[in-house]
């Protein structure tokens, strides 16, 4: 055998982290290390959900996951990311370079904790012993549901979806909840003709949350249409949990991520006990 000598400065570097195949649950309760990672296909890491969403809970409270895109995306389309948080899995890897709902949510997701590409997951789903299944969220220890109340109240300068003179928005506004099956749910205000400027809605949507500490919230601002699929506007994403109750604000973005001020919603936010 050839021996190579390594710098170990650049050795230090490498993550601490080491690759091994899934041999089943049974197998990774006895043989796994705490920083082992585990490797799977969105379609593989979804039947593990469907066939013990519990037991994939309790997997990932002992080891890493990993989950990837299919082969078949060759689009670079993306896979719900918030499936794959409900197990607990870890690393959800994404086609960056695609727009949409599932990059929406992961930049809400880490918007939290300063940005910083971490988010600790709740107790509920890190102790030892967890029974956590999110296909059954109320017989979890510490269930407790959450009300929330979206007045949707007016919007502010809101952007046109072409450069076409006289082009005028019908603006409505959808708020989409996304956490456990349970709690996925969207509902929408009326459509305001031809005013992007400042539509006023006054229209109250309600949600009863099950699982808040996994729960995002979306608010998507879309051009009404009656003939054909409704234009993208702007939306923002963030979790349940940062969400501040009373009259508030929220900074629209555009497709792909960025800022496009001023426009803005203006909403009243109440969470109460369900």
């Amino acid at each position: 055998k050839s021996g190579q000598h390594l710098s170990k400065e650049l050795s230090d570097c490498v993550v601490y982290c080491r690759s091994v195949r899934f041999n089943g649950f049974k197998h990774s309760r006895v043989h796994s290390r705490f920083y082992d990672v585990s490797s799977f296909t969105e379609s593989k890491a979804r039947k593990h959900m469907k066939e013990g969403g519990a037991e994939f809970v309790l997997h990932n409270s002992r080891q890493l996951t990993r989950v990837y895109p299919s082969g078949l995306r060759t689009d670079s389309s993306n896979f719900n990311p918030q499936e794959m948080w409900n197990a607990g899995c870890q690393m959800v890897a994404l086609n960056f370079q695609t727009a949409g709902v599932e990059m929406d949510l992961n930049d809400g997701l880490f918007s939290q904790n300063g940005r910083s590409g971490y988010v600790l997951k709740p107790a509920f789903m890190r102790h030892a012993e967890t029974r956590f299944d999110p296909e059954r969220p109320r017989n979890r220890d510490g269930y407790t549901p959450l009300a929330l109340t979206v007045q949707v109240i007016s919007g502010q300068q809101l952007p046109k979806v072409n450069l076409k003179e006289g082009s005028i928005i019908d603006p409505l506004v959808r708020v989409e909840i996304h956490g456990v099956p349970q709690d996925q749910a969207k509902q929408e205000t009326h459509h305001i003709e031809n005013n992007g400027f400042n539509p006023t809605w006054n229209d109250a949507l309600n949600f009863t949350v099950h699982v808040p500490e996994l729960a995002l919230v979306r608010f998507v601002v879309e051009d009404y249409d009656k003939t054909s699929k409704n234009d993208f506007v702007g939306q923002y994403t963030l979790p349940f949990s940062c969400i501040q109750q009373g009259y508030r604000h929220i900074h629209l973005l555009s497709k792909d991520g960025t800022s496009i001020p001023p426009s803005s919603l203006f909403v009243h936010i109440r969470i109460k006990d369900a």
